[in-house]
């Protein structure tokens, strides 16, 4: 049996075979509308990746600076009953514990400098996917 032969074509990373016998069948158009749309749909793909990569980041980042401030203050405390020997009402008063968890609120400054990085990566992923299409 004789099959006709293929024409591979990568885009993005895609592997989209089109057989030469459905281009002589719809022509030369359709095959080019087919290539156009795993174009697309290939950057489509990969600017929803980005973009969750970059969320899966910031979501990272976001519980390490929670992580790192709740140890941060503990140490403070620490410090400031050990090394200062202040009164523990001082410095429980001067440094509250805070929330460790991944999803604590984080102060204004900290919290901006992580969505801001976020915010940018987001525009990159767009402009990938302009670039793309």
């Amino acid at each position: 049996m004789h099959r006709p032969p293929t024409v591979s074509v990568d885009v993005a990373g895609v592997a989209l075979v089109l057989r030469i016998g459905t281009v002589s069948r719809f022509g030369p158009v359709a095959a080019l509308f087919l290539a156009t749309a795993a174009q697309e749909s290939a950057a489509q793909t990969a600017y929803e990746i980005c973009v969750n990569n970059a969320k899966a980041v910031h979501d990272t980042s976001h519980a390490a600076e929670c992580k790192r401030l709740a140890e941060q203050t503990e140490q403070d405390r620490a410090d400031c009953l050990g090394t200062l020997k202040l009164p523990p009402a001082y410095c429980d008063l001067s440094y509250p514990a805070r929330d460790g968890s991944p999803n604590c609120t984080l102060p204004a400054e900290n919290a901006t400098v992580i969505d801001a990085a976020l915010e940018r990566t987001r525009y990159r992923c767009a402009r990938e996917n302009q670039a793309a299409q």
